[in-house]
């Protein structure tokens, strides 16, 4: 039996290798573990430096990036998009790409009977 998620790799230019991500179309923006935040952080300005996430874990509070992140194909060209990204070095929760964030930039599908996620431009 597959899991109940979807997760897929995402590749950031800041960080050396690929991160695993759950693809959530409730998350308003991606979000990283506090790991992967910190080469993000290094790198990159903040678009807004406080702002709140409402989250089953609580409210955390964070700040806003904007990130070019590449999902790597299996099959056909991999996809760089530019991506908002909520990062907060009290997140707890895994890697998540988010609708707003990332989803709502591309044309996305899943396949539920084998796990499979579907994406290609606009």
């Amino acid at each position: 039996m597959t899991e109940a998620r979807i997760v897929v790799p995402v590749e950031l230019k800041s960080v050396a290798k690929p991160v695993l991500a759950v693809v959530d179309t409730a998350a308003p923006w991606c979000i990283f573990e506090p790991v992967v935040a910190e080469s993000l952080v290094r790198n990159s300005l903040p678009i807004l430096r406080q702002t709140f996430l409402s989250t089953r874990l609580g409210m955390i509070q964070g700040s806003l990036y904007r990130e070019v992140l590449r999902i790597p194909a299996d099959e056909g060209e991999p996809l760089d998009v530019e991506a908002s990204v909520f990062l907060s070095p009290d997140w707890r929760g895994p890697n998540f790409i988010g609708y707003q964030g990332l989803l709502q930039r591309i044309r996305f599908a899943v396949d539920p009977e084998v796990n499979l996620f579907y994406f290609g431009r606009i």
